[in-house]
């Protein structure tokens, strides 16, 4: 009996201490424990804040975009509305500029043309295509030049529009230097080797002889063939060189055959000379000068073995 007792007490002190125990565990949600800060349970109000600031801030998004939306169609219209605005006042002006072009306070009055020798106003205004009473902004500037210089004697043209109706055509017009043999006629070229005029008349300039251009090519305004330029750069220096002497005004003919020694003929002293090439050309002259005043009125030829030996040889 004291056993069984004894046995019930001890299970009856078991449960009285399971329970303190129980009642002496650390209830985590109410108490504070260092180094751990205790869990906040959202409140209801918290939820509700935070939906309404989303709510808020869609709102603000969507009038922000249809804001920008209207700020960029305003600007697109503003735009087209400018350029509308300018188009339209450009095409205007030009509409009015030409209305004023084709008035006939521009029609011509009077063709002028200045510094022609050679050419008659009469030719040069026939070839222009100018004509009194039309408007003068009618013709462009390049079809008038091209149109004058079809004559070869033409080396440029200026044209001038006053706003009294009066067309002004300066003219630069070339000048022939040399002449061309070309069977019964003659053609006058210049220091640029354009072929001015064909004609029966010779004046006085030098005759060019030995020339290579094809007599196909010999035709008024065509050029020289490139041989023929270059070998005539060399004659120009050459009667250059002779203007600052008294032989410039002797020399009648230059045989270009041979670029390494050309041939000075000299018609009024009834000498040939056999000058060589563009060294010592001044030298070579004064010599020539020398020989032509000690064999006056003598016929015979000139050579030069150097710069400073001649051979004079008579002809028999």
């Amino acid at each position: 009996m004291k056993k069984a007792k004894n046995t019930i007490k001890n299970e009856k002190n078991k449960t009285t201490k399971t329970q303190q125990k129980k009642q002496e565990k650390i209830n985590l949600d109410n108490e504070i424990i260092i180094g751990l800060t205790p869990k906040k349970e959202p409140s209801k109000n918290s939820k509700g804040n935070k939906k309404n600031k989303n709510i808020k801030k869609t709102k603000e998004s969507k009038k922000n975009v249809q804001k920008n939306h209207k700020e960029k169609t305003n600007k697109k219209q503003k735009s087209s509305f400018k350029f509308i605005k300018w188009t339209s006042l450009f095409i205007f002006l030009i509409l009015a500029i030409i209305l004023f072009i084709k008035s006939p306070i521009f029609n011509i009055k009077e063709i002028k043309v200045i510094n022609n020798n050679k050419i008659s106003s009469e030719e040069i205004i026939k070839l222009s295509t100018l004509e009194l009473g039309n408007n003068m902004f009618k013709y462009q500037n390049r079809t008038i030049k091209n149109g004058i210089k079809t004559n070869a004697y033409i080396e440029n043209v200026k044209v001038k529009r006053a706003i009294n109706g009066i067309v002004t055509l300066e003219i630069e017009e070339r000048k022939p230097t040399y002449m061309l043999k070309f069977a019964n006629a003659y053609v006058y070229i210049n220091n640029q080797g354009y072929m001015l005029e064909m004609t029966q008349t010779p004046i006085e300039v030098p005759m060019i002889i030995g020339f290579e251009t094809p007599t196909e090519e010999i035709k008024e305004g065509n050029r020289l063939c490139i041989k023929d330029l270059e070998k005539l750069e060399d004659v120009i220096k050459i009667m250059n060189s002779a203007g600052e002497t008294a032989l410039s005004n002797k020399i009648t003919s230059v045989d270009i055959t041979n670029k390494n020694n050309y041939k000075l003929i000299i018609d009024s002293e009834n000498k040939t000379v056999q000058f060589g090439d563009t060294t010592n050309i001044n030298v070579k002259l004064l010599k020539i000068y020398e020989i032509l005043e000690k064999e006056k009125g003598v016929s015979g030829e000139i050579y030069f073995q150097d710069a400073e030996r001649t051979i004079f040889k008579e002809n028999v």
